[in-house]
This record gives structure tokens, sequence and C-alpha cells, in this order.
């Protein structure tokens, strides 16, 4: 006959036994959500393709894991290449398509890559350029879901948070001024993507609580606009991309004072990789 501490010591047993097999299946459950399709899905890198062009232009594509975000869209000349290129990058749909203003050197892949890839959302401005080209993809946009922002909005994808500033005015003389600014963080590192914002804009992006960011997307293809260093300084970043042959002499001196690595675009990939562990930049010529 088994004494009462038996019983006890044999209800305890069994409690441990069941309490480490719940341990196994937990680490178990864990090990399997840290992956997707075999591969780790902790410590992927972000990768930001800044893809080259044959002149000044911005054509971005944020992947990682499953998610994609297109930030513009390059000329029209270049569509063809930049669809292959996001096809050879392994996307098939598009998260989320950012045009950040309807000049013809941001939106000319636009209408290609709406009809190459399905495309869950589009943000733009209600700037009107009256352009042939904005007209055939304001036509390839009906039906689609198109968000017009008018106050910051942030955009949640897995492990990338994605900050959205629009223009605060209605109207600006220069198109440029309506560019919506990005903001992606992702594993505590950041990136901001300003469009072709000139003076009267970068003066409202100044006016936000914007954080130091580790890459920095010039505004304007590098040219000296007014308050451009300002914002530079306020950003302070650590790699600069230039989406042109060079940065203005004004831009370039900003940057080398606070110590940027600078990458231009012309007839040239530049991909960011960025982890919480490091930021690495390859770069490859357009063939």
């Amino acid at each position: 006959m088994k004494r009462f501490g038996d019983r006890i010591n044999g209800t305890k047993n069994r409690h441990r036994k069941l309490a480490g097999c719940l341990l196994v299946l937990l680490l178990m459950a864990g090990a399997v959500s840290g992956c997707r399709n075999g591969k780790e899905t902790e410590n992927l890198p972000l990768s930001v393709y800044f893809y080259g062009c044959s002149e000044d232009a911005d054509a971005i594509l944020l992947h990682v894991d499953d998610t994609d975000v297109i930030i513009d869209t390059g000329v029209y000349q270049d569509s063809g290449r930049l669809i292959d290129q996001l096809e050879e990058a392994g996307v098939s749909q598009i998260d989320l398509m950012i045009l950040t203003h309807p000049d013809k050197d941001h939106i000319g892949g636009a209408a290609g890559i709406l009809e190459q890839f399905p495309v869950d959302q589009v943000i733009q401005t209600e700037a009107k350029k009256g352009s042939d080209l904005q007209g055939e993809l304001e036509d390839r946009l009906k039906g689609e879901l198109v968000t017009v922002p008018t106050e910051v909005r942030q955009y949640t994808y897995g492990d990338l948070t994605l900050t959205v500033y629009p223009p605060k005015e209605a109207e600006y003389e220069n198109t440029n001024n309506y560019s919506i600014a990005v903001l992606a963080e992702y594993e505590g590192r950041r990136i901001f993507f300003a469009g072709d914002a000139k003076k009267k804009r970068i003066t409202e992006l100044l006016e936000e609580e914007l954080p130091q960011v580790d890459v920095y997307k010039c505004t304007h293809h590098g040219r000296d606009e007014g308050k451009g260093t300002d914002l530079i300084e306020r950003l302070h970043p650590s790699v600069a991309v230039v989406t042109a042959g060079a940065p203005e002499e004004e831009t370039k001196k900003a940057l080398e004072i606070v110590g940027a690595q600078v990458y231009t675009t012309l007839d040239t990939d530049v991909v960011v990789e960025v982890t919480e562990e490091e930021i690495r930049v390859r770069t490859s010529p357009v063939s």
C-alpha cells in the first residue's frame, strides 16, 4: 500500500512530466513560428532596392519576407526593365505602392506595374500635373484601392513600419512640394524617403518630430534646395542615396559633415540590406 506521501510524490512526478511535455511543445511551436517555408524569419534583412534609371528618377522597392512596398516608379522608358527587376527580386504581389507626386520621373512605370502585378493599395496626393502620363495612370487606377492621406499615418507589415507624411497644404505652385515623405522602421533601423521636397515642403518636414536615421534618400535627386542642409543635419544619416549622378555642392558638403557614405543611382542599382546588426550596401551597373 502506498502511503499518502508516496501519492503526493507520484502526483508531483506526473506534474513534472506534464510540465516538461508542455515546455517541449512550446519550444517546438516557437521553432515553427520562427520559420516560414523552412527559412528563419528572425533577422531577415530588409532589402531596399534603389533602381538605376536612365535619368534622374526615383524607383524604389522595400522587400522583406513576403512584404513588398514600392515608392515611386521611375521614368516610362525604364518601365520594362523595372518590371523585370521586380520579378527578379521575387515580387509577385505588391502590398503598397506610394506615388510621392505626379512628376514623370516618379510615376513613369506605375501603370505598367499595376498591369503586371496585383497591388493591394495605392497612396498618392491630390496634385494634378495635367500630363498624358498622369491621365493614363488615373484611368488605370479606377477600381483600385487608392488613399489620399491628409494627416500622418502609420502602416505596419510584420516588423516593418511605415510612417507616411503627406503635404500639409491643399495646393502648391510647384508639384515637387506635394511630395509624400516616408519613414521606414525595421529592426530598430530607420530609413527616410523625402521625395522631391523643395524649400516649402522641407520646412513642413522640419516641423515634424523626425528622428535621426540610418539611411536617407536625398530630396530632389540631391539638388541644393533651401533648408535641405537643415534636413540632413536633423536626420544625420550614415548612408545617403542620391537618385541622380551626383549630389549638388551644398548637399554634398552637408552629407560630408555628418559623415554619410553617398551612393548614386544614375545607371547604377543600389541595394541596401538592413538588419538590427548592420547595414550592407551593394551596387551594380545597369546592364
